[in-house]
């Protein structure tokens, strides 16, 4: 799964994504986007490691992509925006803390703002596509009438100010999914506050929000983990800020993880909440969808009250499943298959 950073300059993009990444900063004249990754931390993944040893253990990441073009605020986002347009969820910094310009702290300002930007874009993809298909009836050329109306319906959407992710029609369907339209992707606020400062600010809307003070969080991500254990304490921090960000964006979008155990190797895999066992075979490996006969499926509390696989199974908690199982989270899949 991939997530952009958007937001203004000197919101403290940078600092962000230092945060989650753990990568240092690019000297400051650097215009070449950033990309990075965060494990997402899964308890279970850590107790499956711990029983079954394997000589490997691979959690589930998060990419994180960070457009950094020079310019003028409202340039340099235009372009930001036409090269973050491939990410699934978008990640809006807001600056919440005061700056050497002593220049005034308006997140809830800014946030309508960037949501205006985001509008704006989509409405004129839109518009530069209807007129295209306009021009291409008028030389003969049938149109495509449901992706016609789908585009009609987006115009009026966009025209009165309204994001196209409040109606899943636009952010989901097959029909609509080349325009990557940017005000259809899941957004998360971050809210970039103070090191002293580690309250919520009212958006007056509905934007979920997570507060990260950026500089700690920057500074938390250099130390080593028995320092970082400290310092967290220190700050009465639970969990750094990647934890809390990733976490919310698995909420925001919907996702949950399945687990595959072995000797082997111990790992955490995505899916959207909803998926069956075929597609949730499709994600470990095409073949293994091809070649699909059953799905062993043992629950995750389960298998922690048994201690093992082979317990857990005499115990009836181990079950075979079909293609259509609905796969839950933190279900242990052995995919039986034949190619």
């Amino acid at each position: 799964m991939k997530a952009g950073l958007i937001g203004w300059p000197g919101s403290g993009r940078d600092t962000i994504f230092s945060a989650l990444t753990k990568l240092s900063r690019p000297p400051f004249s650097a215009s070449e986007p950033r990309q990075g990754e965060a494990l997402v931390p899964d308890e279970r993944l850590d107790f499956l490691n711990t029983r079954f040893q394997p000589q490997k253990c691979t959690p589930a990441r998060v990419e994180f992509f960070l457009p950094h073009p020079p310019g003028h605020p409202k340039e340099a986002l235009k372009i930001s925006l036409e090269k973050i347009r491939e990410v699934e969820v978008l990640l809006l910094t807001l600056r919440n803390f005061p700056d050497l310009n002593a220049t005034e702290i308006k997140p809830a300002t800014e946030i309508v703002e960037l949501e205006t930007e985001l509008i704006l874009n989509d409405y004129l993809v839109v518009e530069k596509r209807l007129e295209r298909m306009t021009e291409e009836q008028k030389r003969g050329r049938k149109n495509d009438l449901e992706e016609l109306e789908l585009l009609t319906m987006a115009k009026i959407e966009l025209e009165a100010g309204r994001p196209l992710r409040r109606d899943p029609i636009f952010a989901r369907h097959t029909r609509l999914r080349n325009f990557a339209f940017l005000s259809a992707k899941p957004l998360l606020v971050i809210l970039n506050n103070a090191d002293d400062d580690e309250k919520s600010v009212d958006l007056g809307g509905t934007w979920p929000q997570v507060v990260v003070r950026g500089r700690l969080e920057e500074e938390l991500a250099t130390l080593a983990p028995e320092d970082a254990a400290e310092f967290l304490a220190g700050y009465k921090l639970t969990e750094p800020a990647s934890a809390r960000v990733i976490r919310e964006v698995y909420h925001l979008m919907g996702l949950i993880s399945f687990f595959t155990v072995g000797e082997d190797e111990c790992r955490a895999w995505t899916i959207a909440a909803g998926e069956t066992a075929l597609e949730a075979a499709r994600t470990i490996h095409s073949d293994i969808q091809k070649g699909f006969i059953r799905a062993e499926v043992v629950a995750f509390e389960d298998f922690k009250v048994a201690g093992s696989l082979a317990e857990a199974k005499k115990r009836g908690a181990s079950r075979l499943e079909g293609k259509t199982y609905v796969v839950a989270d933190g279900d242990i899949i052995h995919f039986r298959f034949n190619i």
